[in-house]
This record gives structure tokens, C-alpha cells and sequence, in this order.
């Protein structure tokens, strides 16, 4: 094989690789749901409005961030219950898998 081949055989493998790992990193609705899901919240819509409870606590706020670059994805959420206390969940996705992520260096380079 030629160089010129080798080549664009290669930008077109790279091409493909980085399509399917696009394709499969998860979405914010996906990392949502399995965060909540995994963590045991209950979320409810009543007239366009979302209630959620943990343990029988209501949840008051919910804030976080949804980051996509393509190949992966990083997902953080922010609960804060009635009583004052605050979790924070991180994710992290990549080709289809949803990892639970905590605050640390790895984080801080994905994030």
C-alpha cells in the first residue's frame, strides 16, 4: 500500500470511529433518568411543573450541567432537599455507558 492510501485510510477510519462514538454518547435526557433513577428520585409532573421527592424529602432545587463533546459526555446535577442538605451527582458517558463520576482530577478533565 502506498502512503497516500495508508493515508486516507486512515482519516476515513478516524472518520468512522469518532461517528459511532458520537452516536452513542448518551444524551442529557438518557443521563437524567439514570440518575435519577439510580440515586432513587421520584420525579412528577403536575401542569407543567416537576416535583421530586428522595425518601419521602421533597427535592427544592435542581440544578447542574449537561456537557457534550462529541465523543463523550459529562453530566452534573445539584439536589437540594427542604432540610438545606445538598448532593451533587456527577456522570460521565461514553459509548453507551454511564458511569458514576466523583470530584476529583479525572473529573476536573472531562468536565
Amino acid at each position: 500500500m502506498s502512503k497516500k492510501r495508508m493515508v486516507v485510510l486512515g482519516i476515513i477510519v478516524f472518520i468512522l470511529l469518532f461517528a459511532v462514538m458520537d452516536y452513542t454518547s448518551p444524551t442529557s435526557e438518557e443521563m437524567e433518568q439514570w440518575m435519577l433513577d439510580e440515586n432513587d428520585i421520584v420525579c412528577t409532573k403536575d401542569g407543567g411543573v416537576n416535583y421530586c421527592e428522595k425518601d419521602n424529602q421533597a427535592v427544592w432545587r435542581r440544578s447542574g450541567h449537561f456537557r457534550n463533546v462529541g465523543f463523550f459526555s459529562s453530566y452534573e446535577r445539584n439536589y437540594e432537599y427542604d432540610t438545606g442538605e445538598q448532593l451533587i451527582y456527577r456522570t460521565f458517558g461514553f459509548l453507551g455507558k454511564i458511569i458514576p463520576m466523583e470530584d476529583g482530577r479525572v473529573w476536573k478533565i472531562v468536565n
